[in-house]
Parts: structure tokens; sequence; C-alpha cells
């Protein structure tokens, strides 16, 4: 069986006038070991941890229609995180059978995900390199909303006092470049950025801006 793994991390901030910067990040690993493989669907045996909560251990990992459906511990979903193991053609598409460099297509995102909201997205190919089975993406988005499970209230600082606001989000810019190896991400890194309106009875309305900064990258077989 073959296996892989790979760790990512994530920094999320919001930051404007009027109130003090809020800060968060989380990280963690995650690892794979193949079970069955068909042209259909890629099942593993897999186990993940983000710092500070209980690690996933053991689980059964199908990934489906290109990248899209993913199911851990039989918990099925449209797989909207920012990255992972393998190419999503949910955020990127469908590869036109050749592609070199220069080679563009577009990208409608039907949904919020992880960093962003339902969007066009635009993909340049950087690289190509058929020897080493590898591509080098740069992938380019705007949009204007939430992004999925963004709070609808946040809190923050202000003169020393902790207050509940209201959380709007605004126009959305993400970019980014990523670099797949036979279909599965070697590295990954996005930035995301974009604008809010935090609102409360005591403070008023604030401007501000978001932030998310994103890294994926593989681990070797044995970690």
């Amino acid at each position: 069986a073959q296996r892989f793994g790979n760790v990512f991390s994530i920094a999320h901030s919001i930051k404007g006038d009027g109130f003090d910067e809020v800060v968060g990040r989380n990280g963690g690993t995650a690892e794979y070991e193949t079970v069955k493989a068909t042209a259909d669907k890629l099942t593993f045996s897999a186990s993940g941890r983000y710092d500070g909560q209980p690690p996933d251990v053991g689980a059964v990992n199908d990934m489906s229609d290109g990248g899209k459906t993913n199911c851990w511990a039989g918990q099925c979903r449209t797989y909207t995180d920012a990255s992972g193991l393998l190419y999503n053609e949910f955020l990127w598409g469908k590869t036109p059978r050749k592609i070199a460099p220069g080679t563009t297509w577009n990208v409608d995102i039907g949904q919020a995900w992880e960093m962003g909201p339902a969007a066009k997205q635009q993909i340049t190919v950087v690289a190509v390199d058929p020897v080493a089975h590898t591509a080098t993406l740069l992938r380019e988005g705007h949009g204007e909303g939430a992004y999925a499970n963004e709070p609808k209230q946040i809190h923050i600082k202000h003169d020393g006092k902790t207050y509940l606001v209201d959380l709007i989000p605004g126009e959305s810019h993400w970019k980014g470049y990523t670099t797949f190896r036979a279909g599965f991400v070697q590295s990954d890194e996005l930035v995301m950025e974009s604008t809010v309106t935090l609102r409360s009875a005591e403070l008023g309305e604030l401007k501000g801006s978001e932030r998310f900064l994103m890294l994926l990258n593989a681990t070797p077989e044995e970690f």
C-alpha cells in the first residue's frame, strides 16, 4: 500500500482602526495509506491531527468525483477545504487535456469554501515537468460574501474591554501557487484578503481588513 502525508497551517487575522487585531492560527498533519483505488474513487486508511484537538486515527477516507466529494468515517461532504491531498475539481475545475506554461482556464466555485465565497477563479499553468510528473498552477479569484462557516459575530477588544460585534464580509481577493505531482499536492500556498465591517451598538461601525495565509506541503512517506 502507498502512504502519503501532509503538514498544513492557516493563519487568520482581522485588523483595523479602533480595535486590537484579532489573530488566530491552527495547523496539523494528516497521514493516508491506500486501501483501494479505482478509476472513480480512492479509499484510504487515514489519520489526522489538528493541534489542540483530539486526533482522528484509522478513519476510512473516500475521495471521489474528481476530488469534489470527501467521505471521512462515513460522513460525506463537498470538499471545500482550501487544499488537501489531491487535485480537487471543485476548486480547480477540469484540467484541459493538454497543458503548457501559459495555459489558462476559468472555474465557477459554486458555493462558499474554506477561504472565500462562491466566486469565479482563473487558473494559469506556470510550469510543467513531464519527467517529474509535476505541474505548478497559479489560482486567482475574486468574490463577495462570507467564506464557509464564517461566524456572524466575533469578539474584539477596544481600550482594554471586550465587545461582541457583528461581522459583515465584503469583497475578497485570493492568489497562490500550487504544485501537483501526478495529481497529489506537493506544495501549496494561498493568500486571501478581504474587506470587513464590524458593527455594534457600543462601538458603531468599524472598517477592517481580513487576511488568511495558508500553507500545505507533502511529507515523506515515513515520518
